[in-house]
């Protein structure tokens, strides 16, 4: 029990009062303040000074305690803000707050240098270990997750604040660590309201309690943990408080090993709901019956501006969302409630093609999993949300982001790179769950001597695009990983890049142990249109053609609907599924007939489908109740495509064209001429082994949004307009529609919590959340 508490409140503390930025003294530097400056100072300053702060290939050693150019806290706030003229140091326009809180962080690595703890660190490290330290904490991927994080310890707190959280504890208790009780009830207070609290519970569950069930409850600030004066000599303090005092990060970081989460109905554990792309839920409470008596539960705000695209996982009642850019909340998926937050500091300017999105995570045991702009792989602890281990998977600064939620594998997750517009040359790696190790990367663009290099003419292959942004699929039978890669680069300009051009617009199947390709299929060789293959790999297993068959399905942003062989990628049928003039069909092998002239030109050319596709990456849906397989379409809709030069640099767009939307085609025209074939959105449900039209449910505008359907045939989905609405999956049927106002960009879930399933959206900058009324 020596350290089984103490260590939780090691570098807990409350911030200090806030004074002139100009003052001499730091008026952020408390352990808290310290830990955030860390943060700042590995995604702005570790290039430059190294991950530990003790220099790198154009920045000096920091953690000496002396510094050229200032001699005082104030020196440093200035020379962070303004640069040193003639040198690679430049200002930096962050606020003035984060800049005290990386000049406290700095302070810190120097600290263990000229601070009291001058004990023997081997002395303290024997001690750790022999009184059980690990029984709470967390250190270097040991011990346990419940208790901080003591990986940087010594980034945190100076030598004088670890004999102090030794020797009187109680001294600073961050909230987080103040202990509520009521009755058999208690755990560490997480966040609270009015009307509840949540605490982590003894048992290491995160549970939202009522308060009027508990008036008596008591809430205590002090640490649980007997100060050490008395109990340990003054010698072994020192030799304690000098091992942590060694603790500043790096070291082998690994996950808990935990068992995956349980699939149950009531869950939803991946993006696509489970590995097969289904996006279907076996849940039925919700009927084509009962649907008209929906109501809205609750709501989460977003804090962020940026586009609202995420889908979020539900674990046992605890539902994980992401918010842009990358902000990690775990919410009560019954209530709400926030139980933690976990953000990730991006740079000032990164590069992502289509705003600072993220779609979602991805969860292994008690380890979430999400990429960032910044080219991040990040683990978080699920219960706490606490950082377990980042690693970094690409150059952001080169065009790439990470955007999509990652795919988890046995033990393996895989994330790819977005950045197709920036003339990136993209990739999907695989990560070791535990430790974050790299395992395989599959280059989408092949190398001279790869196969596919001959698809490219000239160097074009160095800037060629093929991004992955969205979650792929997995077959446990065939151990086959499947994604959808995107654009070839630039992306209209297509002359400066002859040949088919793979592995752009392609599906890939990989094997999932070791990356290597088994084999692929192209949808449409040599791209000009921006059409990409990111859409989502569906798996089924159905008879075709009188026979049982492995098949993927594939609806496709160049408007044709695919039915492959997953097992060995065989074409097996094409269908058009929107209105499309680029291509008179497809011959026997899956390859599209094109139309001579349907390119970008100078001048522009007319083209459908228009630039979003007949489809897009939003999700689609197959019920194996119905045995029909659901997707939201733009049709009837064109764009004007138009190429011209242009030179690749590094970090801006690389597209060498541009589009305009067709106006005989705009929603402004098509009301005017009150003409409803022209240009519509639609939900639109497809025979899996035909492509035939079974059903459409027609809006007045397109949508962004993805399908979710359930085993009680009922069908979710939204609109641009603003609608989230209800239909019946074997008719189209209108079952229910609620306005709420904003665009719907992102794909709904629905799961069950506290016994009741509910449904949740996110739309404009809320996820919105509806269940049955009583």
């Amino acid at each position: 029990m020596l350290l089984r508490i103490v260590a939780s409140f090691l570098f807990a503390a409350t911030l200090t009062a806030q004074h002139s930025e100009t003052s001499l003294t730091n008026p952020f530097r408390s352990p808290d303040d310290r830990a955030r400056g860390g943060a700042f100072f590995r995604s702005q300053c570790a290039s430059c000074h190294g991950i530990d702060g003790k220099g790198g290939a154009s920045g000096p050693n920091l953690t000496t305690g002396t510094f050229r150019h200032a001699s005082n806290d104030e020196g440093l706030f200035r020379l962070i803000t303004k640069g040193v003229p003639g040198t690679s140091m430049p200002g930096f326009s962050m606020n003035g707050r984060e800049i005290w809180q990386i000049v406290a962080f700095i302070r810190g690595l120097s600290a263990s240098r000229t601070g009291i703890a001058t004990g023997d660190a081997k002395a303290g490290e024997q001690l750790f270990r022999s009184q059980n330290g690990l029984s709470c904490h967390w250190l270097h991927g040991a011990g346990n997750p419940r208790g901080p994080d003591l990986s940087s310890v010594a980034t945190r707190l100076s030598p004088a604040e670890l004999v102090q959280a030794l020797t009187d504890p109680s001294a600073e208790v961050a909230p987080e660590y103040w202990r509520w009780t009521s009755g058999s009830a208690q755990g560490y207070r997480l966040n609270e309201d009015t009307f509840s609290v949540q605490i982590l519970d003894k048992s290491g569950k995160l549970r939202t309690l009522s308060k009027a069930l508990h008036p008596n409850a008591t809430l205590d600030r002090r640490s649980p943990m007997p100060s050490f004066a008395g109990k340990l000599s003054t010698n072994d303090i020192n030799n304690l408080a000098a091992y942590l005092g060694t603790l500043q990060g790096g070291g082998a970081a690994a996950a808990p090993s935990a068992p995956a989460p349980e699939d149950r109905p009531g869950n939803w554990l991946t993006y696509h709901g489970n590995n097969a792309g289904h996006h279907h839920s076996r849940l039925a409470a919700i009927t084509p019956q009962n649907a008209a008596n929906l109501s809205l539960q609750w709501t989460f705000q977003a804090q962020s501006l940026e586009k609202f695209e995420a889908t979020p996982l539900v674990v046992d009642g605890v539902m994980y969302l992401t918010e842009a850019p990358n902000t990690v909340i775990a919410l009560d998926a019954a209530t709400g409630r926030e139980y933690w937050i976990y953000e990730h500091k991006n740079p000032d300017v990164t590069y992502p093609c289509c705003g600072k999105v993220n779609r979602g995570l991805a969860i292994h045991g008690q380890t979430l999993f999400m990429g960032t702009l910044d080219g991040k792989l990040v683990a978080i602890d699920a219960v706490t949300g606490q950082l377990r281990w980042e690693t970094v998977v690409v150059d952001f600064k080169k065009g790439y982001a990470l955007t999509h939620a990652p795919l988890v594998v046995k033990d393996t997750v895989l994330i790819g790179t977005a950045g197709g517009e920036l003339g990136i040359r993209g990739f999907l790696a695989a990560y070791n769950v535990q430790n974050g190790a790299k395992k395989w990367q599959f280059d989408t663009i092949p190398a001279p001597g790869e196969p596919g290099f001959d698809t490219w003419g000239g160097d074009s292959w160095k800037h060629g695009g093929g991004p992955i942004w969205l979650t792929g699929s997995y077959d446990p039978a065939l151990n086959l990983t499947y994604w959808g890669v995107g654009n070839a680069g630039p992306d209209w300009n297509a002359k400066v890049r002859p040949g088919d051009n793979l592995y752009t617009s392609s599906v890939i199947a990989l094997n999932a142990d070791t990356g290597k390709l088994q084999w692929h299929f192209q949808f449409t060789p040599h791209d000009e249109w921006d059409w990409d293959a990111v859409q989502t790999p569906v798996l089924v297993d159905r008879e075709w053609r009188g026979k049982p068959r492995q098949l993927m399905l594939w609806a496709n942003r160049n408007g044709f609907f695919y039915i492959l062989d997953r097992a060995t990628g065989e074409f097996l049928q094409g269908t058009p599924f929107v209105k499309l003039d680029w291509a008179k069909g497809l011959d026997d092998k899956g390859r599209p007939i094109r139309v001579p002239g349907k390119v970008p030109s100078p001048q522009g050319t007319v083209i459908f489908p228009g630039v979003q596709g007949g489809t897009n990456w939003f999700a689609p849906s197959y019920s194996p109740r119905t045995d029909l397989f659901y997707l939201n379409v733009w049709d009837d809709y064109s764009s004007i495509y138009f190429a011209w030069d242009q030179e690749y640099e590094q970090g801006k767009w690389y597209a060498g064209g541009g589009i305009k939307a067709d106006v005989q085609s705009t929603r402004r025209d098509r009301l005017a001429r009150r003409d409803p074939k022209s240009g519509y959105g639609a939900v639109r449900a497809l025979h899996p082994a035909t492509g035939a039209k079974v059903w459409e449910y027609r809006m007045t505008d397109v949508t962004d949004g993805g399908i979710v359907t359930t085993a009680s045939n009922v069908l979710f989905t939204g609109n641009r307009e603003g609608h989230f609405f209800a239909l019946d999956a074997t008719s189209g049927k209108l079952l229910w529609d609620v306005y709420l106002g904003g665009q719907m960009a992102a794909s709904p879930i629905t799961y069950e919590a506290t016994g009741k399933q509910l449904v949740s959206v996110a739309i404009g900058h809320t996820l919105y959340t509806f269940g049955l009324r009583p």
